[in-house]
């Protein structure tokens, strides 16, 4: 294989992943870790944010049930956060396959589809059967699911990008500082 790097056009196909790449932001070379490493953490943060759209749907129908106003709040706010959650899914799954259209296809799929079907259930529990219990049980794998996803798997691979520590540990709080901050700002709308 030949060296080659990620800002040219032609993107890597499976078969043909990049064994050296140059990055501009540490001015080093190093290897990256395998297609199918990348296809695993992929597949797997697509699976936790699966899960974790479902709750989603669930809290923006119930958002909508209380209020218009409340229900089109928490929907810019989810909009907002649709964005690195997107780039979560198909960063890892272009470099695995060398398709932008499969990283876009399945980051708008688990997006758009269980959200949808979260607040599907969420109608047809409330038209039902709805109590605290299945409200808190669900929340809480959830919650497990994507804590065992960032932890386990995410910021490892973050830091072995990162040898130094020059960014993950800054980014990693800077991005929990502004979620608090746009979570905070909309405590007080």
């Amino acid at each position: 294989m030949t060296e080659r790097s990620l800002e040219s056009n032609d993107a890597p196909c499976s078969n043909d992943v990049p064994q050296v790449v140059h990055d501009r932001h540490f001015g080093e070379v190093r290897r990256p870790t395998n297609s199918a490493e990348f296809r695993r953490l992929g597949l797997q943060i697509a699976g936790a944010l699966l899960v974790h759209n479902f709750p989603e749907g669930l809290a923006t129908f119930t958002a909508t049930l209380s209020s218009a106003r409340i229900g089109t709040m928490f929907g810019i706010a989810l909009a907002l956060h649709k964005i690195p959650e997107g780039v979560m899914i198909s960063l890892p799954i272009y470099v695995a396959t060398g398709s932008r259209w499969k990283g876009f296809l399945v980051s708008a799929v688990i997006g758009t589809v269980s959200q949808f079907l979260g607040a599907l259930l969420g109608y047809l529990l409330f038209v039902t059967y709805w109590n605290t219990a299945i409200s808190g049980s669900i929340f809480a794998i959830v919650t497990g699911v994507l804590l065992y996803t960032v932890i386990g798997n995410m910021l490892p691979l973050a830091r072995s990008f990162d040898q130094d520590d020059r960014y993950v540990t800054i980014w990693t709080f800077a991005g929990v500082i502004f979620f608090s901050t746009v979570a905070g700002l909309f405590n007080f709308a």
